[in-house]
């Protein structure tokens, strides 16, 4: 007896049965005999060298091998398979025609053993260790695979042919069809069989009457070995409906061989996933000339904000952390839901990222909405604006990714404007409205200390803002244009903010903060 073991490194068998289609969603378990003895023929011609023809010893070693029917058994497996829409090179109004292709596979957890009740000298077995130990995959070339002469005690077989099984009958088990070749006796007494009788000439006949003998001998491989290593093509062309030189055997095997794969841990809608998506823009023509000026922060967000909106409607309920309301429709309080935070990361004037921030965190419908968001657009664009994730997670996580972003993200003592802080209610020259009243209301408002220093005014401290941001901050649009209260007025301050410690970001105030006004930079510690 000779056990020959197969680890499949990648986890995953491919493998049609012979007589199906891919598209049937088959797959080939256990590997027929026909199978192993042709991968066995082709690692000699790849992988030993054979330029004449199959050796002497080799052909012995396979002429005992299929003589026999091996038994097998099986590790754990489930199935699996993808599906793929490939394109047929037609248009079908204007688009591509497809047609659906699938990829099934087994999932292999373990060693696969294959017992051949055969008894081989050492020379025999010595050379089929090598074919063995040069196979690169079994089946399909995605079908990596590891193979060796087994040594010691091995698992009995769970996969036996049925007429001769000697595993007791169980009534869960399953009966199926594995191609094997016929012996060589035997194949060598069916192919007289097959031929016409009288001489390999060809004469003048009718139509009626049957072929020459020597047109016929052509459709008939010269014995098992030549049998083995014809192709596919080849065969068909000879009108074939199964490889000459094979039959087909009844295997009984476990009915439970394919388990179940384990289902994947649902999580509760409540589960929050991330707190932060950080998107990042591009136009069609790639130029960064194009994408929308600083100025535009609020209209963008505003347009990314209707697009979630629209996205999560359509597969039900819109989750409160891009809504801003409960179930009951009352707003949420403490700024808990998304912020959609527009960012010019490299600091020429053009907004190139979208961060969406929500202190309660994203939960799975929100997630999703999210993820399913492919572009957006500007007024006076020449196209749509193309969105990529560049990162989502915990906002602590990535604070130094993308490039530029950990400025938005990271603790620091001192934090100015980017985009102006627009006063939520009328400025007031006294008491709890003035200006920097306003700020320290709208930092207690978000559960942020108190700043040691606060500065304010109409235009940026030089040097706080690159020059193309600096250039533009007069010029933000202020006030919303897709419905949603406005401001009391239409007014913009810069603000700088010291703290006596470290705050971490982001940090937006004032009216239209969750749609990119009042966010802050971290800024170095100025004297």
């Amino acid at each position: 007896m000779i056990t020959l073991s197969f680890r499949f490194p990648a986890g995953r068998y491919h493998a049609t049965p012979w007589g199906h289609q891919v598209n049937e969603g088959l797959v080939e378990w256990p590997p027929s005999p026909w199978r192993l003895l042709r991968a066995l023929l082709s690692a000699g011609y790849t992988r030993l060298g054979w330029q004449d023809g199959v050796p002497e010893e080799a052909q012995n070693l396979l002429h005992t091998m299929a003589g026999a029917l091996p038994s097998y058994t099986l590790p754990k497996a489930s199935l699996a398979h993808t599906r793929h829409y490939m394109p047929i090179g037609e248009l079908d109004k204007g688009k591509d025609k497809t047609t659906l292709v699938l990829d099934t596979w087994a999932n292999v957890a373990g060693e696969l053993l294959i017992h051949w009740p055969i008894d081989l000298g050492p020379t025999d077995r010595a050379l089929l260790g090598k074919l063995v130990s040069s196979l690169n995959y079994l089946g399909r070339s995605e079908s990596w695979v590891e193979g060796k002469i087994a040594s010691g005690a091995v698992s009995p077989p769970n996969c036996e042919p049925h007429n001769t099984a000697t595993r007791p009958v169980n009534s869960a088990d399953e009966l199926l069809n594995l191609t094997a070749p016929l012996s060589p006796s035997e194949y060598d007494g069916w192919r007289i069989s097959q031929l016409p009788p009288g001489p390999a000439t060809a004469t003048k006949r009718k139509s009626a009457e049957p072929r020459p003998r020597t047109k016929k001998l052509a459709e008939y491989p010269t014995d098992l070995l030549d049998a083995l290593q014809w192709d596919t093509a080849k065969w068909k062309k000879s009108g074939w409906s199964q490889p000459p030189g094979s039959r087909t055997i009844q295997y009984r095997r476990p009915g439970n061989c394919f388990e179940a794969p384990c289902k994947k841990a649902t999580q509760p809608d409540d589960v929050r996933q991330a707190d932060l998506v950080v998107f990042s823009l591009a136009t069609p023509s790639g130029s960064l000339s194009a994408l929308p000026t600083v100025a535009r922060t609020l209209p963008q967000a505003e347009l990314l904000h209707a697009a979630l909106i629209s996205r999560a409607g359509d597969w039900g309920a819109i989750p409160p952390e891009l809504s801003g309301c409960a179930d009951d429709a009352r707003p949420l309080k403490g700024h808990q839901h998304a912020h959609i935070l527009p960012l010019d990361t490299d600091h020429d004037g053009h907004l190139d990222h979208i961060a969406i921030w929500a202190p309660m965190g994203f939960g799975l419908d929100a997630m999703r909405a999210i993820r399913s968001i492919r572009r957006t657009w500007t007024k006076g664009g020449v196209g749509d604006l193309h969105l990529g994730i560049a990162g989502h997670g915990w906002r602590e996580r990535l604070k130094n990714y993308p490039e530029g972003i950990g400025n938005y993200l990271q603790p620091a003592q001192c934090w100015s404007t980017v985009t102006p802080f627009v006063p939520p209610r009328f400025i007031k020259r006294h008491g709890l409205n003035t200006p920097e009243g306003q700020v320290r209301a709208e930092l207690m408002s978000r559960g942020l200390p108190a700043p040691d220093e606060i500065n304010i005014g109409p235009f940026p401290h030089t040097g706080d803002l690159p020059p193309a941001q600096e250039r533009l901050f007069r010029h933000h649009i202020r006030t919303r244009r897709r419905g949603g209260v406005q401001p009391p007025q239409d007014v913009g301050w810069f603000v700088r903010i010291r703290f006596a410690t470290a705050v971490a970001g982001p940090v937006c105030l004032g009216y239209g903060a969750h749609f990119g006004l009042g966010l802050f930079t971290a800024i170095s510690t100025r004297t």
